[in-house]
């Protein structure tokens, strides 16, 4: 999500896990991919397109917008990641839920995709990871959470979304290295930065006027900097696709 990229259409691009990239028919409904379960993958700055390809066998589309799900009907297997929200007309529960009556599959994780399975799961949407799991349990669903500003050029990540913060505290109120104080005032601090302005720089500079330099050095030095934890849900469902598909091609064999 965010910024537009201006002009986009449905871009596909078939992948393997050669890495092999070709363009797909400009029809979904004309490219055969060849395994039991055809699938689509919606990504952009949770996992790039090469990484999406070393992890399963797809057609890749760039974060999803609404009407991407009827131009891309012919599909088994969805893959919602990113989505865009405000440059375009975001995709709707309606869509997905019109997918699902079709006997269709669609996965959702890491950012649109975790935010959409955390409102369809009763409905029969499959939510994969820690950022769908974030949402399930917010008695308030707010898509800033996930809200970042990406290179309209290659869809890398230019902001920190409040999800990886929240999931970073976590992990270090887990670990013992943070109390829950202290990271209650850093997440309010993060809060309060517009997602759009929420560069490392900037938020790593907020953080170390609120708690000791040591401190913070402790917390980066655990976890590696910040976690992209969006990556790691991306990863995740993408696994869980692929034994999916992998599953369906043992069935039917």
């Amino acid at each position: 999500m965010w910024p537009r990229v201006p002009g986009r259409a449905l871009g596909l691009a078939r992948c393997d896990r050669s890495g092999e990239r070709q363009v797909a028919a400009a029809s979904p409904s004309t490219s055969h991919i060849g395994d039991a379960m055809k699938t689509i993958v919606f990504s952009g700055p949770s996992l790039s397109e090469a990484e999406v390809q070393q992890l399963v066998t797809c057609v890749h589309a760039p974060p999803i917008k609404r009407g991407d799900l009827e131009a891309a009907g012919d599909y088994d297997l969805f893959v919602i990641l990113d989505g865009e929200f405000g440059q375009n007309l975001s995709v709707t529960p309606k869509e997905i839920l019109s997918v699902l009556e079709r006997g269709k599959t669609v996965i959702g994780a890491a950012s649109m995709g975790a935010l959409r399975a955390s409102e369809l799961d009763r409905s029969g949407m499959i939510g994969v990871g820690w950022v769908y799991h974030y949402f399930r349990k917010s008695p308030v669903r707010r898509d800033a959470d996930v809200a970042l500003v990406y290179s309209p050029l290659d869809f890398k990540p230019m902001t920190v979304p409040l999800v990886d913060i929240e999931y970073w505290m976590e992990q270090a109120l887990v670990a013992g290295l943070i109390a829950p104080k202290d990271s209650g005032r850093l997440l309010k601090l993060a809060r309060g930065i517009f997602f759009a302005d929420r560069t490392p720089d900037r938020l790593i500079d907020t953080l170390r006027r609120a708690i000791a330099a040591d401190r913070l050095d402790a917390l980066l030095a655990f976890s590696g900097g910040i976690p992209s934890v969006k990556s790691i849900d991306a990863g995740e469902a993408l696994r869980f696709s692929a034994s999916l598909v992998e599953r369906r091609a043992r069935t039917e064999g």
